[in-house]
């Protein structure tokens, strides 16, 4: 088994979004969005990513997947971080690619939820203030599915059913097409890794599921119909075990409330 530990810390990328539908009470919500652990440890364990964790003071952490990694399988260390931080915040999860292929999902999902993880399966849950909402719409990662009707079916049916400013949790990026159809307003995912290798100008070399130059990374993005996407370069590796130009990274999202003309 390959040694996953570092002493270094991630970096903090910090993005202030901006929508009309969200509510004064919840302009400066600040959302800490995590992904792709892939067992990888900060810190005896994790030490450092929950010293940041605690002092950015997080509403909520949304964590869209891969934590552990098929190849390099170790359980106990992917929950290390969340033991901890669900005393830090409310703690969303949805799955990665990595808990498909690895074949012990189910017993993942169980320890995530004794311990006090939101698990969103395909499941919607609000945080309500003065009749406010926020809804956190959680979807598997899409090799769950039959097929791409099936998940684009999903995708529009929890959107559709979910009321106030909509989050939606979805492991992989580029389904754009499919999240720029839905009723979302903001989309949070990982998977890509950055691009792995990162050049001026170019940015990401390659990434899963795009290819080589790949269009969606790292940042947020304007995909259409009102629909922004937010990609998290993540914080392990997995096939491709180098990052270049590229560090580990946390994304605090604190939320601002637009005002209507």
């Amino acid at each position: 088994m390959k040694n996953n530990f570092t002493s270094k810390k991630p970096k903090i990328t910090h993005v202030t979004f901006e929508h009309t539908v969200i509510a004064q009470e919840f302009d400066g919500f600040k959302i800490l969005h995590l992904s792709d652990l892939h067992n990888k440890e900060f810190g005896h364990e994790q030490s450092n990513l929950l010293e940041i964790t605690k002092e950015l003071e997080p509403d909520v952490i949304l964590v869209t997947g891969d934590i552990i990694d098929r190849r390099n399988i170790d359980i106990d260390k992917a929950l290390q971080y969340f033991d901890k931080a669900v005393k830090i915040a409310p703690v969303y999860f949805t799955s990665g690619n990595h808990e498909y292929r690895f074949g012990g999902y189910l017993k993942l999902k169980e320890k995530l939820i004794e311990i006090g993880v939101n698990v969103l399966d395909n499941k919607i849950n609000e945080i309500n203030k003065n009749n406010q909402i926020i809804s956190i719409i959680g979807l598997d990662d899409i090799n769950f599915f039959n097929d791409t009707e099936e998940f684009e079916n999903t995708v529009q049916n929890l959107t559709q059913n979910a009321d106030g400013f909509k989050i939606l949790m979805s492991h992989k990026p580029h389904a754009v097409n499919i999240y720029k159809d839905s009723e979302a307003h903001l989309v949070l995912s990982g998977h890509a890794h950055g691009g792995q290798i990162r050049l001026p100008i170019i940015g990401g070399l390659y990434a899963p599921g795009q290819g080589i130059f790949p269009r969606y990374t790292s940042g947020l993005y304007n995909i259409g119909n009102g629909v922004s996407l937010i990609v998290n370069r993540g914080l392990g590796d997995s096939v491709f075990p180098w990052r270049i130009n590229n560090r580990p990274e946390v994304i605090l999202i604190t939320l601002k409330a637009q005002k209507k003309e």
